[in-house]
């Protein structure tokens, strides 16, 4: 063996210590701990005669929330038809990063709708 195919061994070896280990983690049997259920023992509730306020405030919120994203669509979109008519490039950019905004801020509205759900739902599940 030559110094050049010694120092090629050399190399390779710690490659081939890494490709066995992989192949005999991923040969090996299924892991033995059983799956651990977590569930609530105390399910949530509105304390006795907040639960109408609670709702409609919550409505309220969800209103408002929805008018807000809809104005700021229309304003987004005005902004940018008005840059594009009057060629001001700042105001079409603006607007364009309003509409990307109002789409996430809409699927953060959508995402945390159902969050709540989760947490305030009724009855255990």
């Amino acid at each position: 063996m030559t110094v050049r195919q010694g120092a090629a061994a050399v190399r390779v070896a710690p490659t081939v210590v890494l490709v066995a280990v992989g192949l005999i983690v991923l040969t090996a049997g299924p892991a033995t701990a059983g799956p651990v259920e977590l569930t609530a023992a105390v399910c949530p509730e509105a304390p006795p005669g907040v639960e109408a306020f609670a709702d409609q405030v919550t409505a309220w919120v969800k209103w408002g929330v929805l008018a807000l994203i809809g104005i700021a669509a229309v304003v987004s979109l005005g902004s940018v038809l008005v840059g594009r008519m009057f060629s001001h490039p700042h105001a079409s950019r603006y607007g364009a990063m309003g509409i990307a905004v109002v789409v996430m801020v809409a699927i953060t509205y959508t995402v945390i709708l159902v969050i709540l759900g989760s947490i305030t739902g009724s009855g255990c599940t």
